[in-house]
């Protein structure tokens, strides 16, 4: 596939989406022998890396908006890869823990995840890797701040509107 034209007139936003959309699709195929999808994957490997976590840390951690990381948490519960228990000191929240039958599954997936990582940076000079995170780290800043921005305008028109019903 001859990317070169596009990669000099695309937008960065449209980059990145191709970047993980292809990433997505790379992960997709490698992981189908596990019957896990990538979102599985992340997940899981998140509740391996720190047990004990909770929902919304797990949404967080991996990019993923509550209710698509509920549904995967319940597959993989569905799947006895982890379970879900109360918090004793939260009443209200739940704790995901990695069952044992899932940790010669989770050893595997290291293998995988360093292969992937190896893959995608093939080629690339440290110094490039270095400056490619500093660049996506000033790029998803930016998100931040324009989601926070929009957040905080979404709040005083709701303000604005909840008192002019009010009268």
């Amino acid at each position: 596939m001859q990317l070169t034209t596009f990669w000099k007139t695309a937008s960065l936003s449209h980059m990145i989406t191709a970047v993980k959309s292809r990433m997505r699709q790379v992960a997709g195929r490698r992981l189908a022998p596990y019957g896990l999808t990538p979102q599985q994957f992340q997940l899981l490997m998140a509740v391996a890396e720190r047990d004990g976590r909770c929902h919304g840390d797990l949404a967080r951690c991996t990019w993923m908006d509550k209710p698509t990381a509920t549904r995967i948490l319940r597959t993989l519960q569905d799947r006895g890869l982890v379970r879900a228990e109360g918090d004793p000191a939260h009443r209200r929240r739940v704790l995901f823990h990695l069952l044992p039958e899932a940790e010669a599954l989770v050893q595997e997936l290291q293998g995988f995840r360093q292969s992937m990582r190896e893959g995608m940076e093939q080629g690339l000079d440290p110094k490039d890797r270095d400056r490619l995170r500093d660049i996506l780290a000033s790029v998803m800043g930016n998100l931040d701040r324009m989601d926070e921005l929009d957040r905080m305008e979404q709040g005083q028109d709701q303000g604005q509107t909840g008192s002019a019903e009010g009268k």
